[in-house]
């Protein structure tokens, strides 16, 4: 088990959140994947980066990188207030590495906002999907 002291020496923290050129244009990709329950580091990490990914000049279309990292309520509402709390237009938002459970709650949470949600097993398939 790691400490909370030590949680903020695994890869997925320490794994930086990037602007990916892709098919003539541009993803966000908000990773916050490996953080396994620590959900308060999750919570950090995406206070940290909603700013670069909600300005004016970033781009429409946002993926969500979740693998092995728990959905608590915590990680549910802070992404659900980073995305609809903003004023950033999105057209498209996609997730990868959610469970059925996890997908089903996010659909319903983020549906009807005027953009495109969907889930994907990889980020080929997601990046296909956000920028064909």
């Amino acid at each position: 088990m790691i400490s909370k002291g030590q949680a903020t020496d695994l890869p997925g923290y320490k794994k930086a959140s990037f602007l990916l050129y892709y098919n003539g244009g541009e993803i966000w990709f908000e990773h916050l994947e490996d953080l396994y329950d620590h959900d308060d580091l999750v919570v950090k990490k995406l206070q940290a980066d909603t700013p670069s990914f909600i300005k004016p000049s970033s781009p429409a279309f946002v993926c969500f990188v979740l693998f092995e990292t728990a959905i608590t309520d915590a990680v549910f509402l802070a992404v659900k207030k980073a995305v609809l709390e903003s004023n950033k237009r999105f057209l498209k938002i996609a997730f990868c590495g959610l469970g059925r459970k996890d997908q089903r709650r996010f659909q319903k949470a983020l549906v009807n906002h005027g953009f495109g949600i969907a889930f994907f097993d990889g980020l080929e398939e997601a990046k296909m999907w956000l920028l064909p």
